[in-house]
């Protein structure tokens, strides 16, 4: 008899209907606000437990020992009715936020500033709980008394340290205890003590969790349970460290789907980044995209429906389930209408979507360390509401602005890539690539940088940018790159820059890497660093500084700008300057070109599209177990400007796969159509009639001969 799979093994499409507040669950019908759900075609949810935002903490909707009311069981009333219609119930369970009230009739739980003030300005007005006060133990009696009850799991939001804490007397007690110092009073990343601080925040976040699951599960052993994560930005600020979390959750979730205010400065494929490095962090578990139906800030106001969908289909088409959320009075819209259709498509289409896994031979290396101990701007998020730039102050090096160009150059080169963090950088890993791609990941260990070189020694091949392992892990400069042999060039005087007017000329004419760009004078990168080749043959050459707009070309300079160089087996493409952080910025062609040349001549290419403009983002996925291959494209083609309220719909995009074998079938999901096979010299060739904004093509049965 087969094993019958986990429910949480299949696709998930999770409702978050807002937070309810005491007056409204005491005129809620359960069975109706179910049945909304059923319609909107979610069979997940997220339902609070508690009167979280609408007064204080002790209020709350189940039986507990915790209360100081309960008005209404609504718990107890509402998951029959949600089980009677196939929607599993995990209770959103606030451990992050205290009403303010209520924080002040327990000072002791609240987290404190460096100056001694409790922090009561979470998001403008809240109190913080600290996880290291008696606030946990409440706490987690809450989460025993709602396992009494039949729900499928939990869902944590938190717990974070809110910024500039704690200070309160427990983490003063515990963090002497543990490193035989005081609490740094200021940030100094100098400091030994400093960065105690920081791994000290990061372990009491896990601790918490650990012991948030016991409390579950000793109760409810099958219940799941996860919390709100990191995504694509400093994890330290919150402390929720993604790899130490994940031995005591059973998905791994962030807020990759909240857009923020002008939009034009969000990247169109924001969910889908989140969802690549969850992917790599989450060890096989599912992940979750967080979608706020609103254009955020403005938590009652939702996006359009195209933006709706494009989020949704970001996130499915790379690996992760969509989460939804908006108020409850707003589930008629035309943005959460949207949500059901995307909902219905995904849950109708299970079979092919459930269980699997990307296919890609590119690697692009997030780095958790730089992010934490370099220059890195903070996009807004619910945790840091204004975002912030955080690390060394320093002008030139913005390390998320780089992982964002180079991003974008794959997207917008139809290269199908995956996400790797320090701890999946490994030469077994690696191994299964072609190609790693380091865009100014500044702060690398010395372990990870032998793990690199052996990488490329062994045949592979590396895109390397600006300061490069150009300091260790904790952000200390080194006298020259650790990668310096692999790069093929040694460090000059060092960083130089703002460079606005200036230029670089390609003196390599005949290179591969060089092929089809439109000029040979080019923009040249803001900031560069003088190095000194060695081994590296150069490709581009900076010129010396303009003097001023309108003046006469200054001479070419002794600094290359673009290098590579044969490491081993391998080679590598240096580039000594933000050349990604400036593709982000200016979006000049010819940068897009070299990172598309160089991926064409360092790896293998798996898929190429015809008639279809860059603002098509490609990923490809297969099903292991079914002998299936995926065809995710997701169609941003819009108006120029965001929020986008329609896209263009595209006709007769080429798909051409390249090495895979057995394909004989295809058909488009979306379209519900059977697409004919086309073989074009031992590849396999299909041609998709209409795009919208998103597509499935399904082609099998497969033989991977990557």
């Amino acid at each position: 008899m087969t094993e019958r799979k986990p429910w949480w093994r299949s696709v998930m499409t999770i409702a978050d209907l807002g937070k309810i507040s005491v007056e409204e669950v005491l005129k809620l019908d359960p069975a109706e606000l179910a049945e909304t759900k059923r319609r909107l075609g979610f069979n997940t949810e997220h339902i609070t437990c508690g009167d979280t935002y609408g007064g204080v903490k002790d209020v709350f909707y189940f039986k507990t020992s915790i209360a100081r009311e309960v008005p209404r069981d609504f718990i107890g009333e509402y998951i029959p009715e949600a089980h009677k219609r196939g929607i599993k119930v995990l209770i959103y369970y606030n451990v992050h936020r205290l009403h303010v009230e209520f924080g002040r009739k327990h000072p002791e739980w609240i987290q404190v500033n460096a100056q001694g003030r409790i922090v009561d300005n979470l998001y403008g007005s809240g109190c913080a709980p600290c996880v290291n006060s008696p606030y946990r133990d409440w706490s987690f009696q809450g989460i025993r008394d709602l396992a009494a009850y039949e729900i499928d799991g939990v869902f944590l939001d938190g717990p974070i340290f809110a910024p500039g804490a704690c200070y309160c007397e427990n983490c003063q007690t515990l963090f002497k205890g543990e490193y035989g110092v005081e609490l740094p009073r200021k940030e100094d990343w100098k400091d030994p003590a400093w960065r105690s601080f920081i791994e000290f925040r990061y372990e009491s976040i896990a601790s918490y969790l650990r012991d948030a699951e016991k409390a579950l599960k000793t109760v409810r052993p099958e219940a799941v349970i996860y919390m709100n994560c990191t995504g694509l930005w400093p994890a330290w600020p919150a402390a929720r460290d993604n790899r130490r979390l994940m031995p005591y959750q059973d998905f791994l979730g962030a807020e990759g789907g909240f857009l923020y205010y002008d939009l034009r400065a969000t990247p169109l494929w924001k969910p889908g980044m989140a969802a690549k490095l969850l992917e790599t962090q989450a060890g096989g578990k599912p992940t979750v995209v967080f979608i706020a139906g609103a254009h955020k800030g403005w938590d009652t106001y939702l996006l359009p429906p195209t933006e709706t969908r494009l989020l949704y289909a970001d996130a499915v088409a790379n690996g992760a389930n969509p989460w939804y959320g908006i108020p409850l009075r707003l589930a008629g819209g035309p943005g959460a209408l949207a949500a059901g259709e995307m909902n219905r498509f995904l849950v109708g289409n299970a079979e092919y979507l459930e269980e699997t896994v990307p296919l890609a031979r590119v690697a692009l290396f997030w780095s958790c360390r730089t992010a934490d101990f370099y220059r890195a701007s903070v996009p807004v998020t619910d945790f840091t509401p204004q975002g912030e730039r955080l690390g060394r102050r320093e002008a030139a090096g913005n390390f998320y602005a780089s992982f964002l160009g180079c991003y974008e150059a794959f997207v917008r080169s139809h290269v199908p890539f995956n996400v790797l963090d320090e701890e999946a950088l490994t030469l077994e890993t690696l191994r299964g690539y072609d190609l790693l791609v380091a865009p100014n990941c500044a702060c690398i260990s010395e372990e990870k940088a032998e793990v690199i070189e052996d990488y490329v020694k062994s045949g592979g091949n590396l895109i390397a940018s600006f300061e490069a392992s150009r300091y260790d892990e904790y952000g200390d400069l080194r006298e020259k790159f650790s990668l310096s042999d692999v790069f093929g060039v040694e460090v000059g005087k060092g960083t130089f820059g703002p460079m606005r007017l200036d230029y670089m000329t390609v003196v390599e004419l005949e290179s591969p890497l060089t092929e089809g760009l439109s000029a040979t004078l080019l923009p040249c990168p803001v900031y560069g660093i003088e190095v000194v080749p060695t081994t590296a043959k150069p490709l581009t050459m900076y010129h010396e500084k303009m003097p001023a707009r309108y003046v006469k070309l200054p001479p070419v300079s002794r600094n290359p700008a673009v290098t590579l160089n044969d490491y081993g087996d391998g080679r590598c493409l240096y580039m000594a300057g933000n050349f990604f952080e400036h593709y982000y910025n200016y979006h000049n062609p010819d940068y897009r070109r070299i990172v598309a040349n160089a991926v064409g001549l360092m790896s293998k290419v798996l898929v190429t599209l015809e008639n279809c403009p860059t603002s098509v983002e490609v990923t490809l996925r297969h099903q292991p177990g079914k002998g299936r291959l995926l065809v995710h494209l997701v169609n941003f083609t819009g108006e120029m400007t965001r929020p986008m309220e329609s896209v263009v719909t595209l006709r007769d995009v080429a798909v051409t796969l390249h090495r895979f074998q057995g394909l004989k079938k295809a058909k488009a999901l979306r379209l519900g159509k059977e697409l004919s096979l086309e073989d074009v010299n031992g590849d396999v060739k299909v041609v998709l009639p209409l795009l919208k904004e998103y597509e499935v093509i399904t082609l099998e049965p497969l033989e991977v001969t990557l």
